[in-house]
């Protein structure tokens, strides 16, 4: 019955952070080019969304939609063969592609809303850190740039993508339904 005792929270860990880790820069060398590409092509969605273009929100919402699908990509072919809550999490992702979808698909034509709340403050901050920020953070706290997480190829940038979004475009219950999904990933992520 001692042994019992000798266990410690780690040791019931499916796997290790160098596993973690591992995942991501096998998928980015799989997806190559595309790790180089979703950022500066993130930056000119939000830069798009910022000047108020017409048509800039449909065309962030379907570049989100995207950016699910890649999300959920990962979760399916690297993270369910190690975790089986990935599988769940990837239909998740794909769900909210579709609500993207529907959205850049029936949102009201014109530019992007020029609100200067909190709500949309915290949304450009957010996007801003899941684009620029999420992918570099790595470097800072000492490891290589190849396992980078990037919005659009994993899911917790673009979690954090989508909810930049829902902040800056939406208000009222479709900025919750849209917050659904990235929020729940976050809390277990």
């Amino acid at each position: 019955m001692d042994h019992w005792l000798s266990y410690a929270p780690g040791d019931f860990l499916m796997f290790g952070p160098q596993v973690y880790w591992r995942l991501f820069e096998m998928h980015n060398v799989a997806t190559w080019p595309l790790p180089v590409l979703a950022p500066p092509l993130g930056a000119v969605v939000a830069l798009t969304l910022a000047t108020g273009r017409q048509r800039a929100p449909q065309c962030a919402f379907a570049a989100a939609a995207l950016a699910c699908l890649g999300a959920a990509h990962f979760l399916l072919a690297r993270y369910a063969p190690i975790n089986w809550i990935a599988g769940w999490a990837a239909w998740a992702f794909g769900l909210q592609a579709l609500a993207l979808v529907g959205l850049a698909a029936f949102h009201r034509t014109g530019a992007a809303p020029a609100r200067a709340d909190t709500a949309a403050a915290v949304g450009w901050a957010f996007l801003a850190g899941a684009i620029l920020f999420y992918p570099l953070s790595g470097v800072v706290i000492g490891r290589v740039l190849a396992p980078a997480e990037i919005a659009g190829l994993a899911p917790d940038p673009t979690a954090l993508a989508c909810l930049g979004l829902a902040c800056v475009l939406l208000r009222g219950w479709p900025r919750v339904a849209l917050s659904v999904i990235p929020l729940a990933w976050c809390a277990a992520s």
